[in-house]
């Protein structure tokens, strides 16, 4: 799929000279592939640098500034290759400190729970329910998924995955699961709720078994 996006860009990058006419096939593809030629380079250049082997992700929310001004950007890890995509949503009482303080923590957590299910989490795609951390945080979290989620939208339409498991809150995205439906929808408790309340874990490995016979 990345191959044939990188070829319809191509064809609108040389313009005329292509001699060939890109339909897009709806308002969401047309945005995407305008965020897509507008990127410098090719997918990825501006994510986190790759492993060898590791397909680097698209940063489809590389170019938004609905939210103003941000102090991070949180870009997408992972291919998403082997149809499995991980949304994160951290709880939202955590500040941003505390999230910094837990992140080592939490992506390790992360790693051994995917390695658990026998899941290889370089294969997955690894996102986050709200792109930024604002510089100025006046915005509420609803408020700003309400800016990320054509984000979120687009980056499920592309990578077309088998299972979604989100880890945190899952009801913001019920009007994208809704569109959505043949995806398999798993939601556990976010690493840093499961680190300071172990006794979730036992819930979110019994829906982690879930996921697992869903890819089957």
């Amino acid at each position: 799929m990345y191959t044939d996006y990188s070829d319809i860009a191509k064809a609108l990058r040389d313009g005329r000279r292509s001699g060939r006419i890109v339909i897009c096939r709806g308002e969401d593809e047309r945005v995407f592939l305008k965020e897509f030629i507008s990127s410098p380079g090719t997918i990825g250049e501006q994510g986190p640098q790759c492993t060898a082997g590791e397909r680097p992700a698209r940063t489809d929310g590389a170019v938004c500034g609905k939210c103003g001004n941000v102090r991070d950007r949180k870009k997408p890890v992972g291919s998403g290759e082997n149809g499995v995509v991980i949304i994160l949503n951290p709880p939202s009482m955590v500040s941003g400190m505390e999230r910094r303080k837990y992140r080592e923590e939490a992506t390790d957590l992360m790693k051994k729970m995917m390695a658990a299910i026998d899941i290889d989490i370089q294969k997955c795609y690894i996102t986050s329910l709200i792109k930024c951390d604002p510089a100025e945080p006046t915005m509420s979290p609803g408020g700003m998924f309400k800016n990320c989620e054509p984000i979120l939208e687009r980056e499920i339409a592309r990578l077309a995955p088998r299972v979604v498991i989100v880890m945190g809150d899952m009801r913001p995205l019920k009007r994208i699961r809704d569109r959505h439906a043949a995806v398999s929808w798993f939601a556990v408790d976010h690493p840093i709720a499961l680190i300071n309340n172990p006794d979730l874990k036992r819930g979110a490995w019994n829906t982690l078994k879930l996921a697992r016979e869903s890819i089957g």
